[in-house]
């Protein structure tokens, strides 16, 4: 098992970034970050793009590893089969994952509330990316 949340991990680690990056890449949500990047304190800005996407990574990849581990431990147990169940697994996770981390950010920061409905839609979307994709290589 150790082997498989090694080596779907990564693979779904990679297939969750490059989703993530088209999500927060495009030019709109690109431009909605910039202008508060440049208003907000509460948004940080990198000097360096290189390290903050490794910094993302590595961050991300740690999160992909956990619900591979979920994933694989849970999925037996879950009645629907296929896609169905693994949407199921992924409504979970990201009630998990997400929720909290929206809540305290909206009654705890003063982080933009437009941005933070990004980042809800955003991890909501990455986590069903990572649960669809685990399920299509359990599939295979």
């Amino acid at each position: 098992m150790v082997g498989a949340v090694l080596w779907w991990g990564l693979v779904v680690g990679l297939i969750h970034f490059v989703v993530i990056g088209v999500l927060y890449g495009n030019p709109l949500v690109d431009r909605m970050y910039a202008q508060a990047a440049g208003t907000s304190a509460a948004v940080r800005t990198w000097s360096s793009r290189p390290r903050y996407l490794l910094t993302q990574f590595l961050g991300t990849q740690v999160e992909v590893y956990l619900l591979t581990l979920g994933f694989l431990w849970l999925r037996p147990h879950v009645g629907p089969a296929g896609l169905a169940g693994a949407t199921f697994l992924g409504l979970l996770f990201a009630g998990i994952r997400v929720y909290p981390r929206f809540w305290n950010m909206w009654i705890q920061t003063t982080y933009p509330r437009h941005l933070l409905g990004v980042e809800f839609v955003n991890g909501l979307v990455g986590t069903l990316v990572v649960t669809t994709a685990l399920q299509l290589l359990v599939d295979v």
